[in-house]
């Protein structure tokens, strides 16, 4: 392989194969030394996961529902429900944290000043992919009903299914897509910008500590400044929505919505999640063909972008959805751009029901998986 999945028979890094529990009630899957697609390697690593529902004997009722940007197995469960979007009651629903999130191995785990090996500089959407294999592996599942992502967890499941294909037998990508386009990387270099430009941040060591509680509260602000102007549209802006949501003025809409939820964030698993995004190109598993990428994939996939979407652009969505062989595309009209994917907010139960529905049915298409 171009990229061994473990290094077998390492003295330094000695295979492991069982799950633990966790007293949460999740599980870490322990890795061995991983060789990365960029050339690094994942050392003494895990990856932490949350089991909703039964596993049948036969391990075929199995849906992987895959964390997005700064999101953990706690922020998802609301999808998880009878009758919800994934059903506990009718399917095994296996929550996983990707690498970086704070709950699988993340830089925090692994800070300059620790023994620990250090977290990679870059785990991309392949590596992360190759990573949630090698869990199915452990778990001994050989088929999954239902890749299901938002936004990087999108991403993550379109990468699953064009790098484990015989396994993956349907891929539901809600507001994400199979690379980090042009505009995207803007956004996503304005925010990596922002921290390096913060007085905290050691280029050397690729790390952040900041100098004062002040100074790093003044740097999520100025992080979830940038998200504000990102993460809905335009219009949601200009005919004032989230007035109609609660909120008294822009201001306080800006403060209560962006700044509050990245007032806990840790800066440096934010940043390397920021760099498994902007890495995201299907095309470079295949050569740089998109195409032959797009072929590798052989189970129906539902791609839903929001029209308004600034990150994944509903066109481009479009296209990709027409180059597979059995694509569906079910766009989100919506003014609450990339947001329209994630309808946990008041006010977002057309979005929510259109997910719920529209992936409902899906599970209902044949697969040839």
């Amino acid at each position: 392989e171009k990229f061994p999945k473990v290094l077998e028979n390492s003295e330094k890094f000695p295979t492991i194969l069982t799950c633990e529990p966790t007293e949460e009630g999740t599980y870490d899957f322990p890795l061995v030394a991983t060789k990365l697609e960029f050339g690094e390697y994942l050392e003494n690593a895990w990856v932490r996961y949350a089991i909703h529902g039964e596993m049948n004997k036969e391990k075929s009722n199995i849906i992987l529902l895959l964390t997005s940007f700064d999101a953990t197995h706690r922020d998802v469960t609301y999808h998880i429900w009878p009758g919800g979007t994934l059903d506990p009651t009718k399917f095994c629903v296996i929550v996983i944290n990707h690498l970086g999130n704070g709950e699988s191995y993340s830089p925090s785990h692994s800070p300059p000043w620790s023994s620990h090996p250090r977290y990679p500089r870059c785990v991309s959407p392949f590596d992360q992919a190759r990573v949630i294999s090698l869990l199915l592996d452990s778990l001994g599942i050989e088929k999954v009903q239902l890749a299901y992502g938002y936004s990087m967890g999108a991403i993550h499941s379109l990468h699953l299914a064009a790098s484990d294909p015989e396994r993956i037998r349907r891929v539901a990508g809600i507001c994400g897509g199979v690379r980090a386009c042009p505009t995207n990387k803007v956004f996503l270099e304005s925010l990596r910008h922002c921290i390096f430009a913060s007085e905290g941040w050691d280029d050397k060591s690729y790390w952040f500590s900041p100098s004062s509680p002040k100074s790093l509260s003044a740097m999520r602000k100025a992080f979830a400044r940038i998200y504000a102007g990102w993460g809905v549209s335009s219009e949601f802006y200009e005919t004032a929505e989230y007035e109609k949501i609660g909120y008294e003025s822009l201001e306080d809409f800006s403060i209560q919505s962006y700044e509050a939820g990245f007032q806990t964030g840790d800066m440096n698993n934010l940043l390397a999640q920021i760099d498994t995004w902007r890495s995201a190109d299907l095309s470079r598993g295949f050569e740089g063909s998109l195409a032959d990428a797009l072929g590798s994939m052989r189970c129906p996939v539902l791609l839903m972008p929001c029209t308004t979407d600034k990150y994944f652009l509903a066109e481009e969505i479009k296209d990709v959805c027409q180059s597979l062989s059995h694509g569906i595309y079910r766009p989100i009209n919506s003014s609450w751009g990339h947001r329209a994917g994630d309808p946990w907010r008041e006010t977002q139960e057309h979005q929510a029901n259109l997910i719920r529905e529209s992936v409902n049915d899906f599970l209902q298409v044949d697969s040839k998986v």
